[in-house]
């Protein structure tokens, strides 16, 4: 017969299976984040680290993820080993990963504005919005407005796509 120390509860094998989830998904985005940081130093550029060249915004996104990613992780591993009540699955992390890669791999083809408005549409629906129409709002409009900063203000290049930008 169980001893209640010996006891384990449903509830505290699944916020350890979350957890382990969660770790295993900051170091996948630990690793694509320094693959993408790495790929950044190819970026030929003039200016070298200028805000003005095309390197300098790569550069600020790709550490700010890395960082990110690394919070993440220690976020993981401090987590308690216990059951609470803090309504996180391990779905989310591992959805938003998933995303990003296919993100890296339509951006190109598909061209900026599309794949940049399907990620954020997807990101937010998979992060519990239920709001469609505001959703889809958001995602083009945000998307338009990053894409003219960038090739009309700062005179970077973004893959043009299908649309042909």
């Amino acid at each position: 017969m169980n001893t209640p120390a010996e006891t384990v509860k449903a509830s505290e094998v699944e916020v350890e299976a979350s957890r382990l989830v969660r770790i295993i998904a900051a170091l996948v985005l630990i690793v694509l984040s320094t693959t993408f940081l790495i790929g950044v130093f190819d970026i030929r550029s003039p200016k070298g680290l200028d805000p003005a060249g095309p390197r300098f915004f790569p550069l600020l996104v790709t550490v700010a993820w890395l960082v990110l990613s690394i919070a993440y992780l220690v976020e993981g591993l401090r987590a308690p080993r216990t059951a609470r009540e803090s309504g996180r699955t391990w779905f989310e992390p591992v959805a938003v990963s998933a995303l990003l890669v296919l993100y890296a791999l339509l951006v190109v083809p598909l061209g900026y504005v599309i794949a940049t408005a399907l990620l954020f549409f997807a990101a937010a629906r998979v992060l519990g919005s239920r709001q469609v129409v505001r959703d889809a709002i958001v995602a083009v409009v945000l998307t338009v407005v990053v894409y003219i900063a960038f090739t009309q203000f700062l005179d970077i290049s973004l893959p043009g796509g299908v649309l042909g930008l």
